[in-house]
């Protein structure tokens, strides 16, 4: 009788080592799971902020805006191009790793929205078609615009300031070689080519306003026509033109 009882205690022992050890299992395996779905979530999230970066962000550049805060985000690697009306984001990164090892080499995501229209053709301004060639005045450090341009903003932006909202510009006249450089590098997605762009007429900023609702792009909505100025295509908040030209 006493060797059957130590028989029973051997195997009950060995069936509780086998559910421990199925019970450690069991918690690496939903431990890596989890680790993989946070980590795409994560990764995700950095396609989604791309996409997005591009038909909001100011500047003349977007592109690179949106795969900075991509790889901010986590992305090692980003690919942006237009597919359709839709400009498709991927990024990718490093696999997690499991138990010190990782679960394969990389995961991608990737997320798409509507890209804006091109500026239009003939949207045509108050100055005569071609490259402004008149005197030039600088503001804010070296951004190039008409004369007559140049004050309005000076006005505006100092009762903005009075406000306690900051304006700057990033870009205003651009010659025909200029404009087909920026071209080149964005595209048509992006970029007006050469002889359409209205930055050609030396009436137009790109001013640093954040998303359409920010904080400037609410004051320059709500003040911006007294001085002048208007937001001249519905798809970029950032771009501003004053109507009576040069």
């Amino acid at each position: 009788m006493a060797r059957q009882r130590t028989g029973e205690s051997g195997g009950t022992s060995i069936l509780a080592l086998g559910i421990i050890l199925g019970a450690a299992f069991l918690i690496v395996i939903l431990g890596a799971v989890g680790r993989a779905y946070v980590a795409h979530a994560e990764l995700q999230q950095a396609a989604d902020v791309a996409a997005r970066t591009m038909v909001v962000a100011g500047g003349d550049d977007p592109r690179s805006r949106a795969i900075a805060l991509a790889r901010e985000n986590g992305a090692r690697r980003v690919e942006i191009e237009p597919d359709g009306s839709e400009l498709h984001v991927r990024v990718w990164a490093s696999a997690p790793r499991v138990l010190g090892v990782r679960a394969g080499t990389q995961i991608m995501a990737e997320s798409w929205i509507d890209q804006p229209p091109p500026a239009l053709a003939g949207d045509g301004g108050p100055n005569p078609p071609g490259q402004y060639a008149g005197p030039l005045v600088y503001v804010d450090g070296g951004v190039p615009i008409c004369p007559r341009v140049g004050a309005a903003y000076r006005v505006m932006q100092a009762d903005a300031r009075r406000d306690g909202v900051t304006i700057s510009a990033t870009s205003g006249f651009r010659t025909y070689a200029e404009q087909a450089i920026l071209y080149a590098q964005l595209g048509p997605a992006i970029a007006a080519p050469p002889g359409v762009s209205r930055h050609h007429d030396a009436t137009e900023f790109d001013l640093k306003v954040g998303p359409a609702g920010s904080s400037v792009h609410r004051w320059l909505t709500a003040h911006g026509p007294a001085h002048g100025f208007v937001q001249r295509y519905s798809w970029e908040p950032w771009h501003w033109g004053f109507v009576a030209g040069c």
